[in-house]
């Protein structure tokens, strides 16, 4: 049976390369002219073009990657676009807090319709009485 040599494990420690290369790899050469271009305030899409033209081929993606973590530049978060809300007809009072669904019944038992609220739509099934005949 073998036995176990430290000084064998420590050169194959020395020798090993990772599978992957690391992240970046090809953009670090090209670390300068890519922080230079970003202070023209070229976008990413035209630096990876130009890069690509000059035989180093990337992808817009690949290069704001490499300039938010290589360069540090600050990731700026998507603007959202709000709807604006309609404010409900008439205020409630305290004392008729209720589901936005269910309108209050009126003299004649009927319900007088009121405006719906945001959200999804959920079917209301009511069972129908069979016809007397």
């Amino acid at each position: 049976m073998n036995m176990f040599d430290p000084a064998t494990i420590r050169q194959a420690v020395a020798d090993f390369t990772p599978r992957r290369p690391r992240k970046f790899q090809d953009l670090l050469p090209a670390k300068e002219v890519i922080a230079e271009l970003r202070q023209k305030r070229a976008s990413y899409r035209a630096i990876a073009e130009l890069l690509t033209k000059h035989c180093l081929p990337t992808s817009k993606t690949a290069i704001a990657g490499f300039c938010h973590q290589i360069l540090g530049e600050i990731v700026r978060p998507h603007r959202r676009f709000h709807r604006k809300r309609i404010p409900p007809a008439t205020p409630l009072q305290p004392a008729e807090v209720r589901p936005p669904d269910v309108a209050p019944a009126e003299s004649d038992g009927k319900q007088s319709p009121q405006p719906r609220a945001r959200g999804p739509r959920i079917a209301q099934v009511r069972m129908r009485t069979p016809d007397a005949k």
